[in-house]
């Protein structure tokens, strides 16, 4: 977009010397940048969203065995995504997008690992280790990326496919309950569709502070990845 680049935040605003520090994220939703510190409402307090589904999942699942070791990570590692994206859209500065990435990253690349260690490609106690040092290419990339010029996103892509496509070796080798894994996809295609609104301008009212629809992107990707983590505990080798 051509105002990609340009401070959202007005002189004299709370985040307008971090964004002119920073330089602007290389995106623009379609909620007005409004001079507070909350600088985009709807799409800020959306995230709450995430982080009660992960906090609930945690509190609910905490002491209760699981065979993948990683997804004990599953309802705090959503509550840092939440967290995360909440502090990039009250903010609206590359700083702060590049902390939502890592949030975004930390869920796909914890996914990732779950499907690696059911696959019995990882040990489980490697888990961690190996997850927490994987952000370091995931942030080379981002950067290189930015340098270039070309959207960021692209990284969270990469990560995305590798995601898919090992979910699809561990589907083979499992026994599936299908409800959960097709109400969670039918959830994210929701996100995606609300997101593809949003960016695309289809419908978009810029002052609309309650209603946006990259918040229902925030609302169905909190829903579709509590499914997700209902299909992954009921996963069992075949």
């Amino acid at each position: 977009m051509s105002d990609a680049i340009i401070n959202p935040h007005p002189q004299g605003c709370f985040w307008h010397d971090m964004a002119e520090k920073y330089g602007a994220p290389d995106i623009k939703y379609c909620e007005e940048t409004i001079c507070s510190f909350i600088s985009e409402p709807a799409n800020s307090w959306s995230n709450f969203a995430i982080m009660l589904v992960g906090l609930l999942i945690y509190l609910k699942y905490r002491n209760r065995r699981s065979e993948l070791l990683a997804m004990k990570y599953y309802g705090p590692n959503m509550v840092v995504v939440g967290f995360f994206s909440f502090v990039y859209h009250l903010s609206n500065n590359f700083l702060t997008q590049y902390f939502d990435f890592l949030g975004m990253y930390s869920f796909f690349g914890l996914m990732l690992f779950v499907h690696l260690e059911f696959l019995g490609k990882l040990k489980p106690e490697k888990i961690l280790s190996y997850f927490l040092l994987s952000f370091i290419p995931f942030s080379i990339v981002f950067f290189i990326l930015r340098a270039m010029g070309l959207p960021v996103q692209l990284s969270i892509g990469v990560v995305n496919i590798a995601c898919f496509v090992t979910l699809i070796m561990a589907v083979m080798r499992a026994k599936v309950n299908y409800r959960y894994l097709l109400v969670s996809l039918f959830l994210f295609a929701l996100a995606i569709t609300s997101q593809l609104l949003d960016i695309n301008r289809v419908a978009c009212d810029p002052q609309n502070h309650w209603f946006q629809f990259h918040a229902m992107w925030h609302f169905f990707n909190a829903l579709g990845m509590g499914g997700l983590f209902f299909f992954y505990t009921h996963l069992e080798k075949k």
